[in-house]
């Protein structure tokens, strides 16, 4: 009877230990379908790493983009400064203008007196105006210009004269200028009319001209009036 339960016992574990193998080869076949495993290829694997590393890594900047940005950027910073010692050269040298007629005014107001320098500068502006708006009423022109100089004008204003346009002055402004000889005040002047025909306006010309003026008893009197760019006065105003 022992013998026999103890082949029980065996057939049993036997069984059992059956059972177990085939469960566990079982579930490892199983596993093996779900799963199917395949080897990966390194190259794959390398490429994969390259690429999480370029994900992770910060997007690189195009250089060439940037590079036209940075010349961009010092170009306008060279046209800015370009501009800005062009403005300061204009400026200075407007100054520098403006001090010259200063000190030329001044000059002028202590070597005759300041009296006799706004009298010159009213002559200057009465002849100039005279001219500009062609009045021929030659007792206006007396003791305000030299003989001379009233003969040159009755010959050029009476060539140029035109009865059909119609002058109107707009503004004279006088500045003080280095005189030609000794004993003559020289002032220059920025003079803008309007010419009208027949009631509509046909030209706003400007010019400047240089008035020459000269001592006659106790007041002055203008000797020469030329503009810079041509010997006849009326210079551009001539096309009106």
């Amino acid at each position: 009877m022992r013998e026999d339960n103890h082949e029980k016992r065996m057939f049993y574990k036997f069984i059992f230990l059956l059972v177990v193998t085939s469960l566990i080869v079982i579930v490892c076949i199983w596993k093996w379908t779900a799963d199917d495993p395949k080897e990966q290829d390194p190259e794959e694997m390398f490429g994969k790493t390259k690429q999480q590393e370029d994900m992770n890594e910060p997007a690189g900047l195009d250089e060439d983009k940037i590079n036209d940005v940075l010349i961009d950027e010092e170009d306008r910073n060279t046209e800015s400064q370009e501009t800005n010692t062009k403005d300061g050269s204009q400026e200075s040298e407007q100054t520098e203008n403006n001090q010259e007629e200063a000190d030329l005014e001044q000059k002028y107001i202590i070597q005759y007196s300041e009296q006799e320098v706004e009298q010159a500068k009213e002559q200057a502006e009465k002849v100039l105006a005279l001219y500009l708006l062609q009045v021929t009423d030659w007792n206006k022109w007396e003791d305000a210009v030299t003989a001379n100089y009233l003969e040159n004008m009755q010959k050029e204003m009476t060539n140029f004269k035109d009865e059909k346009a119609k002058r109107e002055l707009d503004a004279i402004d006088l500045f003080a200028s280095q005189p030609l000889k000794d004993g003559e005040i020289t002032y220059g002047a920025y003079a803008s009319w309007h010419v009208t025909v027949k009631g509509k306006s046909t030209s706003k010309p400007m010019q400047l001209y240089y008035i020459t003026l000269q001592k006659a008893g106790d007041k002055w009197i203008v000797s020469n009036m030329v503009t810079p760019n041509n010997q006849n006065m009326e210079g551009e105003g001539k096309k009106n």
